[in-house]
């Protein structure tokens, strides 16, 4: 017992090792590449944190790129040129933002981490727990997992190496390949992982620190903040194309043995939901499944208050584009009278502040100038929706399209109470049909009324294969709209709308949506971005 609470010391209380003001700072240099870095057993778990903090380097940068590349954001007058130029799709080597080195700096770090581990256990096989050891070698997956496929998706391709021991200046020397590419990679280690050990073995660390003492609110954060093995597995699945094992995959996790998390449930209705960004993520966990934690009290922050607000001394790089806010305006409450998205956009996503809009989403809690930069604002990895929206589209490519609105529009509940006795997979196990009453659906959750592809008959008996192909499409087209108006912010919607363009060989896709935003420039944008390769962040890495 004395032996885990040294190791607890470890995990949450890093600063009594390090000053709080450096353990956090990520230098892209700063590479654990010291033979004998793990030479004491509990370096094992303060190498596991090193891995872990540079997630609090990419996360805010993985926002700003991937949502100026959709259509929520765009730079304000007080914006650097950097950001411009990446609005811009002028971007170049030195540029702050669109520098990868930061992703390639975690890649890097965890492969040595992972080499170093299993070289360590094999010369001291009783000085760590199998527990403790699983639970480690499949973390660091999972970290380099979730920071590959999100390079892939930013940049459209990846220097991809598992050999340890590399520099920063030696990855432009590695042959890139491309995102349709990486994805099988990413499965492999995923599913067959290192030394026995995959990237799907499920952690509890309470029990692994505290054995037997009931979990505190710490022991929960330290839960949350390595992708969860299942949301990461499902993506890329979706990513993959394989449909049937998303399905499955996804309802379980939802199902949760039962439990009220992760359902999309009245538990978290209307102004609720909102506050996942906002809120201590403890009191949130229905909803949130992982994140990248920040404390302000610890000297630990991220940039999205200073970019978003327009209260000193915040800088106000970034504002809500109008067709994004207009989006919001547009939508019909379930009342079928009011529009107005009423409970995702104006006041919770966006809101107009010192005469301009600014994104509200992170800052609802502490908004006086003496407040906003104390905000605690924790970025979200994977939440409720994400899963659902993967199972969404997956429900959609199987021809089950009752079961995938009912999961985007009412709910399961809805769908249980029309279908009685004529119950369909995935909502049919009777096991699973109770618990899964909680889920509201995605719109009902925030009170809006449901939506369906416009002026395209849903395929029954008698439709022909073009019918089908044209709904499955249409469908696709109101997942991407659904998931900017739920996840903008979040560095979620980009990527979608780039997967279903992918997969319907459609770049109107993504030019018709983002290039909307550019007003007199709209028509010379989407033109560019009708080429796939305009899509994705260019960055030389030699």
């Amino acid at each position: 017992m004395k032996k885990k609470y040294i190791i607890y010391g470890l995990l949450i209380g890093a600063c009594s090792f390090y000053s709080c003001e450096k353990f956090f700072e990520v230098d892209t240099s700063d590479i654990l590449l010291d033979e004998n870095y793990v030479g004491e057993a509990n370096e094992l778990y303060s190498g596991y944190i090193g891995v872990a903090s540079k997630m609090q380097a990419i996360a805010d940068q993985t926002i700003f790129l991937s949502d100026l590349r959709s259509d929520f954001l765009e730079p304000t007058q007080n914006a650097p040129q950097d950001l411009w130029d990446i609005y811009n799709f002028k971007e170049t080597r030195g540029n702050e933002f669109a520098n990868p080195s930061p992703y390639y700096d975690l890649i890097v770090n965890a492969n040595n981490y992972i080499d170093k581990v299993v070289k360590y256990r094999k010369e001291n096989p009783k000085v760590i727990e199998e527990s403790d050891y699983r639970a480690l070698i499949s973390g660091a997956i999972r970290f380099k997992v979730w920071t590959y496929l999100t390079v892939g998706k930013l940049y459209g391709k990846v220097a991809y190496f598992d050999n340890p021991n590399l520099k920063l200046d030696d990855i432009g020397t590695i042959p890139m390949i491309t995102l349709d590419e990486l994805i099988p990679k990413l499965l492999s280690l995923m599913e067959s992982g290192v030394d026995g050990v995959n990237g799907l073995y499920e952690t509890n660390w309470a029990n692994i620190l505290f054995p037997g003492v009931p979990t505190n609110q710490q022991d929960l954060v330290w839960n949350m903040i390595c992708p969860s093995p299942m949301p990461l597995l499902i993506e890329l699945q979706l990513w993959a194309g394989q449909y049937e094992k998303v399905v499955a995959n996804g309802m379980n996790f939802i199902y949760d043995n039962g439990s009220a998390r992760y359902k999309v449930s009245s538990d978290d209705y209307n102004g609720e939901a909102i506050q996942v960004f906002t809120r201590d993520p403890i009191t949130r966990t229905r909803v949130l499944i992982n994140i990248v934690p920040y404390d302000y009290e610890r000297n630990q922050t991220n940039r999205l208050i200073k970019y978003f607000s327009n209260t000193p001394p915040s800088v106000y790089y970034l504002r809500p584009s109008q067709v994004s806010m207009d989006r919001y305006a547009r939508q019909l409450r379930a009342d079928g009278l009011n529009l107005g998205d009423q409970y995702r956009g104006e006041n919770f996503t966006y809101f107009f502040q010192n005469g301009d809009w600014v994104v509200r989403k992170y800052s609802r809690d502490r908004e006086t100038p003496s407040e906003i930069y104390k905000n605690n604002v924790h970025v979200t990895i994977y939440r409720d929706v994400d899963v659902h929206f993967a199972v969404i589209e997956a429900l959609n490519h199987l021809s089950l399209f009752a079961e995938a609105e009912a999961l985007l529009n009412n709910g399961i509940s809805t769908y249980q109470d029309l279908n009685v006795g004529n119950l369909r997979y995935p909502f049919a196990d009777p096991l699973q049909t109770t618990p899964l009453r909680r889920n509201w659906g995605i719109r009902r959750r925030v009170n809006m009324s449901a939506v369906y592809p416009a002026g395209i008959a849903k395929p029954g008996e008698g439709s022909t294969a073009a019918d089908t192909t044209a709904y499955k499409k249409a469908l696709d087209k109101l997942i991407v709209e659904e998931t900017l108006l739920e996840s903008s912010g979040e560095a979620k919607p980009f990527f979608s709308m780039v997967r279903i363009a992918k997969r319907w060989q459609d770049n109107s896709i993504v030019a018709d949506i983002v290039s909307k935003k550019y007003g007199g420039r709209e028509e010379e944008i989407r033109s560019y971005l009708m080429d796939e390769n305009n899509w994705f962040i260019k960055y030389p890495l030699n």
